[in-house]
């Protein structure tokens, strides 16, 4: 499986960048998962979970909405606050 960059920013700060195997998005329309070479999208987000896996490791984003940016080697998450749980 192919990994990718993943940044996860508000206006203030970056909060998350790293790079990752898989990332489950809280869409405006419903959750979906983004693998590599994924096709682009851009999409609203709703508050909710982001969840980064890379190496059999796990991150997890609590985020207000936004937007997310895919395309086929990245993934941008823009929001307004984010916080990410320890662990």
């Amino acid at each position: 499986m192919s990994d990718f960059a993943l940044r996860i920013l508000t206006r203030q700060e970056t909060v998350l960048a790293t790079r990752v195997t898989s990332v489950l998005i809280p869409g405006s329309e419903g959750d979906f998962q983004v693998l590599g070479n994924h096709a682009p999208i851009v999409s609203a987000l709703r508050p909710g979970r982001i969840v980064a896996a890379c190496n059999g490791e796990q991150k997890d984003v609590e985020v207000t909405g936004g937007f997310v940016v895919v395309t086929p080697d990245h993934v941008d998450v823009l929001v307004d606050l984010a916080d990410l749980t320890p662990g």
